[in-house]
C-alpha cells in the first residue's frame, strides 16, 4: 500500500427510541404538542456512546518513547533476492525486529552525518528507532498481531525496510509484496487463523528533505524526522494489515486505518490532520471513493477517512479498530463492519449518523485542530433548495437554515435520511426527520443546519453515484423537542462551498 505525499431509517429511529427510554430529556423548546415555548434550563444528556473520549488515556506520545538501540556495525545488503535496487552499494542496520537497508552513494544516498561510533548514519538510526517504536506500540502495547516473516528474502527473518529516493515520485512510503510469492495463508506468528496472510517489505524515503531542506545551521530538520516517523508508523501498520488479510477489497479501510494509527502512536505530531480537508470539504463523497475522480476537493480521501476511525476509537476505544481487522480475516467489505458493530449493539447506519453530526460540530477530542465542514448552501424560508449535485452513498450534505422562528423542514429524496442540528450555548440539539418532515422552533437556536445523508452502500468504488434531493423550509409548524444533545464546544461556523457544489 502506498502512503501518498498526500431506506435504512429503522435503525436510526430504533436508536432514538432506545435513547428516549433511558434518558430523562430536558426540552430545549416546545412541549411536543404545540404549546408555549419553554426556556432552556440545562442541556439534554448526551447519548451513551458519545459521552466519553477514550483516546486521551490510550494514544501515545511516540516522540517521548523512541527507544535507544544497541547497534552492530553495518552489514552488506543482499542484492539477489528480487527486492528494490539501490543507486550504490547497500548496507544494513539490524535491530531486534527490523533490517534497515540503505546506501551512501547516488540518488538514494541517506544523509551522511554520524554523531556516534556505530558506523551508521544518524538518519538511518532514527529510522530504526521509529520502526522499533512502531513495533512496540502497535504489537506490544495495543495488541495487534505480528506480521509474518518473508522466510529470509532480505537476508534473514527480520522485517525489511528499504530507504530509497521515492518522495520525488510523490510517495512518502509504501508497503509491497513479493509478486505472487507472498501469500502464506495462516500467519504462524499470530494466535488467529488467517486465510490470506501475506508477507511484505517497506520502502521509506532516503531523507524526507524535499519538503524541508536542511536548517540554516546545517542540521537535519526535526519536522522531516517527524514526517519520517509518522510515515514509518503508517507503513508498518500496512505490514500488520497484510498479516490479517492481504486481499481485503475495501481500499479505504487500509489507508484510513494506517493514517489513524499515526495519530495513535505519535499523538503530538498530527501529520494526518493535513489530509482532513479531503473529508471536511467534500462530505458528500462516496465512502468507498479514493478521491479526485469527480473533483479536486476530495483528493486523498482514503487517507482523510482516518477521521472515521478516530470517531469510532474515541467512542468505543482503540480495540474496536483492531477488532474490525480480526473480522476482516473471514469477511470482506461491509460484512466485516456488520459483524463488528453487532458486537457493540449498533449498526453502520447508526454510527454514520453519529459521525456525520460529529463532523459538523467537530465533536472530537482534538476537534479544534480540524477543518469545518463545507456547506452545500443555504435553504431560505418558503423556498425550495436544490443542490448543484446530490449526495453519494454513505455521504452527507450540510445545509444552513437561516431561520429564527418556528419552521417545518421537508426533505424529498429516495432513500435519504435527514437530521436537523441546532447549535446553542456550546451544545448541539438533534432533531431527526420523520418520513422526510420535521417541525421545530428555531428561535432559541444560535444556528440551525440540516444534514442530508445517503444511507445506501456502494458495491465498490466504481459503483458510486449521486442521489438527488430537494429541501423546502416553510414558516410555522407544530414544534417538537430535540431527541438528544451533544457537546459542541469545538463547533466553528462552516463556510459555503466556493465551487457551487
Amino acid at each position: 500500500m502506498q502512503h501518498k505525499h498526500t431506506p435504512h431509517r429503522v435503525a436510526l429511529w430504533a436508536l432514538s427510541a432506545l435513547i428516549l427510554s433511558s434518558i430523562a430529556c430536558q426540552t430545549l423548546m416546545g412541549d411536543g404538542g404545540g404549546g408555549d415555548s419553554n426556556t432552556l434550563t440545562h442541556p439534554l444528556e448526551p447519548k451513551p456512546t458519545q459521552a466519553i473520549f477514550y483516546s486521551a488515556s490510550e494514544r501515545l506520545d511516540g516522540l517521548a518513547l523512541l527507544p535507544e538501540l544497541a547497534l552492530q556495525p553495518p552489514g552488506d545488503s543482499p542484492d539477489d533476492r528480487g527486492r528494490p535496487e539501490f543507486s550504490g552499494r547497500a548496507y544494513t542496520l539490524d535491530t531486534e525486529h527490523f533490517r534497515i537497508h540503505y546506501t551512501l552513494d547516488g540518488e538514494d544516498a541517506v544523509p551522511p552525518e554520524r554523531s556516534g561510533d556505530s558506523g551508521h548514519p544518524d538518519y538511518v538510526i532514527e529510522v530504526a528507532r521509529a520502526m522499533e517504536y512502531s513495533w512496540f506500540a502497535s504489537i506490544e502495547h495495543f495488541g495487534w498481531s505480528r506480521p509474518p516473516t518473508d522466510k529470509g528474502l532480505g537476508g534473514d527473518d527480520r522485517y525489511d525496510v528499504y530507504l530509497l529516493n521515492i518522495l520525488d515520485e510523490n510517495y512518502a512510503g509504501y508497503t509491497d509484496t513479493d509478486f505472487g510469492n507472498s501469500v502464506i495463508g495462516d500467519n504462524p506468528l499470530s494466535p488467529l487463523v488467517e486465510q490470506n496472510s501475506t508477507h511484505t517489505f517497506i520502502v521509506l524515503d532516503n531523507d524526507y528533505l524535499e519538503d524541508y531542506g536542511y536548517n540554516e545551521d546545517g542540521s537535519y530538520p526535526e519536522d522531516a524526522l517527524d514526517y519520517m516517523r509518522s510515515t514509518a508508523a503508517h507503513e508498518f501498520h500496512h505490514a500488520i494489515q497484510f498479516g490479517y488479510d492481504g486481499e481485503e477489497p475495501h481500499d479505504w479501510v487500509w489507508e484510513a486505518t494506517s493514517s489513524w494509527i499515526e495519530e495513535e502512536l505519535f499523538d503530538t505530531v498530527n501529520d494526518p490532520v493535513t489530509v482532513l480537508p479531503s473529508v471536511f470539504s467534500s462530505t458528500d463523497s462516496c465512502q468507498l471513493a479514493e478521491g479526485g475522480e469527480l473533483h479536486e476537493d476530495d483528493i486523498d480521501r482514503w487517507y482523510g477517512m482516518w477521521i472515521f476511525m478516530r470517531h469510532l476509537s474515541e467512542r468505543y476505544g482503540h480495540a474496536i479498530v483492531l477488532r474490525l481487522w480480526e473480522h476482516i480475516i473471514d469477511l470482506d467489505g461491509y460484512a466485516a463492519w456488520d459483524a463488528l458493530l453487532a458486537e457493540y449493539d449498533t449498526t453502520l447506519e447508526d454510527v454514520f449518523v453519529d459521525y456525520s453530526i460529529a463532523l459538523l460540530t467537530r465533536d472530537f477530542e482534538e476537534g479544534r485542530r480540524y477543518p469545518s465542514v463545507t456547506l452545500q448552501g443555504s435553504a431560505e424560508l418558503d423556498a425550495w433548495f436544490t443542490p448543484a449535485d446530490g449526495v453519494h452513498q454513505l455521504g452527507a450534505d450540510y445545509i444552513y437554515i437561516p431561520a429564527q422562528q418556528a419552521i417545518t423542514v421537508t426533505l424529498e429524496g429516495d432513500g435519504l435520511l435527514g437530521v436537523v442540528v441546532g447549535i446553542a450555548a456550546d451544545h448541539s440539539y438533534i432533531y431527526p426527520l420523520w418520513d422526510g418532515e420535521l417541525s421545530l422552533d428555531a428561535s432559541q437556536l444560535e444556528r440551525t443546519y440540516l444534514i442530508v445523508m445517503n444511507m445506501e452502500r456502494a458495491n465498490n468504488a466504481r459503483n458510486c453515484h449521486y442521489t438527488d434531493y430537494h429541501v423546502y423550509i416553510a414558516a410555522g409548524g407544530r414544534s417538537v423537542a430535540p431527541e438528544w444533545s451533544l457537546p459542541a464546544q469545538n463547533f466553528q461556523t462552516p463556510r459555503l462551498n466556493p465551487n457551487g457544489r
